[in-house]
């Protein structure tokens, strides 16, 4: 599958650039003594994808419409990544300590943006070899996981500099004319100032970075926020700081260190860098034209679903999935362009892989809100049961069951679909047969539909209550919390609650779940176990009291529970107290 727009580079053109300006990146020397981790971290990630655009290119095979609008991104990413790394290298070092926060999370943004380009990458449809192919899952992997970096040497660095520079200026207000000369030079030379020629330079870097903060700075982009403390500017007013510059000069001078004046052509070079960067990122064009590519992209995909051949439609279906996954907008735009009709048709396709990917997108597309009206009007509902019930591979019944969770979330879906007789039978049924995820995805729908009163009776009738009590003594099925909490909605009807108390192991389960339970699990423990003592209070509180644990359990939960475990479990225990109290209880 190939694809041509103005949005978009040409295939062969694009791989070239990526394949430039990583190769450029890759080979960046003397990297800079701050933000080093960070630095690094960056090259290696675009190192391990210069590996794949080069054996993409020397495939010489089509790229799919979705790999296509995930590289333009990339070389977004990349060469933002380029640029700040030539800017840490071209900039003060001293400087880059102070914005040590600022500047790790660009990196942090970059990486982000790395993982989310990825997340569209059809990676089993790329001519590619195994290794490469594992090493970008990895990749993307890490990507999706990484967090904030901020090596903890520099911000010692740093601290030693304030303290440095307090020190000075305390000093200096005193007239004494005395500076910690050790300090400043372990510093200096831990950052890589170890000659003359290095302070001559970084000095001169400093005078560039303080007529660069006299101007507007950040503040113009609208930050009114201190990048190091994260308080709220009291004014906008920025003085220039030579504080910097005054302490590297101060400890040339007194160590007989000669400095030459500021060079001009590094200024020139520094604000011809400066101004040749001015606008080169225009964020509301770059958001724009990427919206563009997605729809466009979009448009070719259902193009393919409606006439393509059962190749051509498994690929279409498969890139929309990945499309869908990430952002609120890509998942917009699909539907506008009229994916959800095709992709309904395509669940009863006799192709698993068809079904599979057609069902795993509409459950992508479900989480933005606009599309669960549209997928509700366009029937799918009823596809979507067909699936739960005799989809094609385990993936697709599971996915169905996530769809209609995430449909249930409206009021008016929770009504439409527990009125479609197929449908909580549907789920019951996957709580029995399916995979720890699939009965996970089928209990939470079941909780989404039983909170609409009249779906409770429909939900105990199909025989949830059973398999529920079943998956409680079912450690490996790792739903307990789940289960106990479809239960607890379920007491509130009248079916529910006589189904749960003719039940001879839930209570020693409940018990047991008050002392080993999450937070969670106890107060929907304490739940069930109050309302059953409520309708049956003398048949319970014996089965209760019969059991050596139950009352030491309620006691521990009254002490130490949360909020509403400790109210109910007060309850109990007062209910309990009553019923001894009275003598003709035979407890």
């Amino acid at each position: 599958m190939t694809i041509s727009s103005p949005g978009l580079l040409p295939t062969e053109t694009l791989l070239d650039s990526l394949v430039h300006i990583s190769n450029e990146v890759v080979s960046i020397e003397k990297l800079p003594f701050v933000q080093m981790r960070n630095v690094s971290s960056m090259i290696r990630r675009i190192k391990l994808l210069s590996s794949l655009f080069e054996e993409i290119q020397e495939a010489e095979t089509p790229l799919p419409p979705s790999s296509t609008l995930c590289f333009t991104e990339l070389l977004s990413v990349i060469t933002r990544g380029k640029v700040l790394i030539q800017e840490i290298k071209d900039a003060s070092t001293l400087w880059g300590l102070i914005q040590l926060e600022f500047i790790s999370n660009q990196f942090y943004v970059l990486v982000k943006e790395m993982g989310r380009a990825l997340d569209i990458l059809p990676l089993r449809l790329l001519n590619i070899t195994a290794d490469i192919r594992e090493q970008v899952d990895l990749l993307h992997k890490q990507a999706k996981r990484a967090e904030l970096t901020i090596d903890p040497r520099e911000l010692q660095r740093r601290e030693m500099l304030l303290e440095v520079m307090a020190n000075n200026m305390m000093q200096n207000k005193k007239n004494k004319g005395y500076m910690d000369f050790g300090k400043m030079e372990e510093l200096l030379s831990s950052i890589g100032l170890r000659t003359i020629s290095d302070y001559d330079i970084e000095i001169s870097k400093l005078e560039i970075e303080a007529q660069n903060q006299a101007g507007t700075g950040w503040i113009n982009s609208g930050h009114h926020t201190c990048p190091k403390s994260g308080q709220r500017l009291i004014h906008t007013a920025l003085i220039p700081n030579y504080a910097l510059k005054s302490l590297v000069q101060q400890w040339c001078y007194d160590n007989n260190v000669p400095l030459n004046e500021p060079n001009s052509s590094v200024s020139e070079e520094k604000s011809n860098k400066k101004n040749s960067n001015d606008g080169a990122i225009d964020h509301i064009s770059a958001n724009k034209a990427g919206a563009d590519a997605v729809k466009m992209t979009a448009e070719f995909l259902v193009g393919k679903l409606a006439t393509g051949s059962a190749d051509t439609q498994r690929q279409a279906a498969y890139e929309l999935r990945l499309l869908a996954k990430t952002g609120m907008d890509n998942r917009r735009i699909i539907a506008e362009v009229g994916a959800i009709p095709f992709l309904v048709t395509l669940l009863g396709s006799h192709d698993p892989r068809i079904q599979e990917h057609a069902v795993t997108a509409m459950f992508n597309l479900s989480i933005y809100d606009n599309n669960k009206v549209l997928l509700m009007s366009a029937g799918a509902v009823d596809k979507i049961v067909q699936v739960l019930e005799q989809g094609r591979t385990m993936e697709a019944r599971e996915n169905a069951a996530a769809t209609i969770f995430s449909l249930s979330m409206l009021d008016d879906c929770k009504v439409q679909i527990g009125a479609r007789p197929r449908a909580v039978p549907a789920l019951v049924l996957l709580l029995k047969e399916g995979t720890p995820i699939g009965k996970r995805d089928a209990a939470t729908a079941l909780f989404n539909l039983a909170v609409y009163n009249p779906n409770k009776s429909i939900i105990v009738s199909s025989g949830a209550v059973d398999v529920l009590i079943e998956l409680l003594m079912d450690d490996k099925a790792s739903i307990t919390d789940d289960a106990l909490s479809v239960l607890a909605l379920l007491l509130g009807c009248s079916q529910g609650l006589k189904e749960i108390r003719n039940s001879r192991e839930l209570v020693p389960l409940l018990i047991d779940l008050l002392r080993f339970g999450s937070v969670k699990g106890k107060e929907n423990s304490i739940t069930l176990l109050l309302g059953l003592c409520k309708e049956e209070t003398e048949v319970v509180a014996r089965r209760l009291l019969a059991n050596p644990r139950s009352v030491p359990s309620l006691q521990s939960l009254a002490a130490h529970g949360s909020l509403r475990a400790r109210r109910k479990a007060d309850a109990l225990l007062r209910l309990l107290n009553r019923c001894c109290s009275q003598p003709h209880h035979s407890l």
